[in-house]
């Protein structure tokens, strides 16, 4: 068999497994934010709904209610809207990320075999490559359905490493439309950026070569830019940029302590800062990788691939204080090339301990990874078994008693709501979705001072949402305060126009304000001549 036939074989043989590692997962249902961002989403509807869909961001295609979000991220939508021609969700979009992570994995695979030496084997790259593809802390991104952007971006990234060489407009221009399809699946892809100015500097191209590829790149993000202004979708609300390095840092350390002895796994990972210490750790790792990259050019891909895949990472764990496992898809890639260099290396090694101990270790962790990863599956079925699950690693998961809350207080069991509500909040104090679920809850069970105090705090706290400021006015309107109620109820239609009940509450709202009379009345008026 020619090395061409063999490649292709290796190629199919890891996609096929990586699939089939995750086929349990095409029986689950709508899981988690799912109820909240795709099965309500026009894009599952007809080409109109798509089209609605992706004119606007993440949240408000499936909520029009919700503030707008900067979050734009329109092939996966398009994504489900294919998905679903093909079948009936969620079924179909099951299995449209698992098809997406065999890509994935055939992607990376062919990389990893390009990065061979001459006359080197395919049992190092297919190892590394399929240490990736089983590893358990991807199974978060596989098997929920909210986390198609992660393996698109991942796709496309991989497609860039994957895609040959070759000057001219034709080939630079295929490399900015992979570039676009990376930015149109998630924002964070901009990082992206370093690793093709490392694989320039690793390829040793002067600039005049490298010059077309970068100006196709440079048309991608100003198309994506262009497209997003046009919108009218918000800038990003970054977190103070002089706590990014060491919040970067740390995330360094964290998940490559993950990828090399995976915690275990939930849906929840609150970020606990190391300090003084943990920055440390972290930044003896990246100048480790920078230096390794210096001194060997080859190396200069697979770090930029980790190390830029951190920064969307850092910025996340700077904003909403988590640190869950979907963030190490893109970065773990990098991983995956450097442990294909390094068991290439430990192959040729004339010392039998040397050559067989570092290819042993991780087919170990490769297997153990797999163990686990069929362990985990079962796990996101449903709600119930993954907040379970979730809840039995650590009882006091974040997300995990949000969402039992919610449940608690939609079936009227409102003791239970505020029970888990507040273990929710003790773990996790700056949550705005927390502050205003407990708001809700202590509104519908008479709280209205601790409502009060809840609807206050939610208004400062990230995501913001609008539903903050109706608690609110509710609460105030409780507590006979008319003008703050009005004053809630107006920031609440500058953030959200179409909030459900929004203009009839307004009109109520201003008619106690002035002391008029049949408030009630006018205020239904409202509402029906919307």
């Amino acid at each position: 068999m020619k090395d061409g036939q063999r490649t292709a074989v290796v190629v199919l043989a890891l996609a096929l497994c990586a699939a089939a590692a995750y086929l349990p997962a095409v029986s689950s249902g709508w899981i988690w934010d799912d109820v909240n961002l795709v099965e309500p989403s026009p894009a599952l509807q007809d080409l109109g709904g798509l089209r609605r869909a992706v004119a606007t961001d993440l949240y408000r295609q499936a909520a029009p209610r919700l503030e707008a979000s900067p979050y734009w991220r329109p092939l996966a939508l398009a994504s489900y809207w294919l998905d679903t021609r093909l079948g009936a969700a969620p079924r179909s979009l099951h299995i449209g990320n698992i098809i997406l992570h065999g890509l994935a994995t055939a992607l990376l695979t062919l990389v990893v075999l390009r990065r061979r030496r001459d006359g080197a084997g395919l049992a190092g790259p297919a190892l590394a490559a399929a240490w990736w593809a089983f590893h358990p802390d991807h199974v978060e991104t596989v098997a929920w359905i909210s986390c198609r952007y992660e393996l698109l971006s991942g796709v496309a990234l991989l497609g860039l490493l994957a895609l040959p060489w070759r000057p001219g407009i034709r080939q630079a221009a295929l490399h900015g439309l992979v570039f676009l399809a990376g930015l149109l699946s998630k924002d964070g892809f901009g990082a992206m950026l370093a690793v093709v100015a490392a694989m320039d500097w690793a390829a040793h191209r002067s600039p005049a070569v490298a010059a077309p590829r970068w100006v196709a790149v440079g048309l991608a993000v100003a198309t994506w830019w262009t497209a997003r202004a046009a919108l009218g979708l918000p800038g990003f609300d970054l977190p103070p940029l002089h706590v990014l390095p060491g919040v970067f840092l740390d995330a360094t350390r964290i998940y490559i302590l993950r990828a090399l002895v995976p915690r275990p796994l939930t849906i929840g990972h609150s970020y606990a800062p190391g300090g003084a210490l943990g920055i440390a750790i972290g930044g003896a790792v990246v100048v480790a990788l920078v230096a390794a990259a210096v001194r060997r050019r080859r190396l200069a891909v697979p770090v930029a691939v980790l190390l830029a895949g951190l920064v969307p990472a850092a910025v996340a764990m700077a904003k909403f204080g988590q640190v869950p496992e979907r963030y190490f898809y893109l970065p773990s890639i990098g991983l995956a090339l450097l442990i294909g260099d390094l068991v290439a290396v430990s192959l040729r090694s004339p010392r039998w301990l040397v050559r067989w101990s570092v290819p042993g270790v991780v087919g170990l962790a490769t297997l153990l990874g797999l163990v686990r990863l069929e362990a985990r599956l079962p796990d996101w079925r449903s709600d119930d078994a993954l907040f379970a699950a979730a809840l039995q690693v650590n009882p006091e998961d974040a997300d995990a008693n949000l969402s039992l809350g919610i449940a608690a207080g939609r079936r009227g069991d409102w003791d239970e709501a505020r029970r888990t509500l507040v273990i929710a909040q003790r773990t996790d104090p700056h949550s705005g979705r927390i502050a205003t679920a407990l708001a809700w809850a202590l509104l519908r069970s008479g709280d209205v001072a601790g409502a009060l105090a809840q609807a206050e705090r939610a208004t400062t706290l990230p995501p913001y949402p609008p539903d903050a400021w109706y608690y609110l006015a509710l609460a105030r309107h409780q507590t006979g305060d008319h003008a703050g109620e009005l004053a809630a109820i107006d920031r609440l239609l500058q953030l959200s126009p179409d909030y459900p009940r929004g203009r009839g509450s307004r009109v109520f709202a201003a008619c106690e304000a002035s002391g008029g009379s049949r408030c009630v009345e006018a205020a239904q008026q409202a509402e029906a001549h919307r």
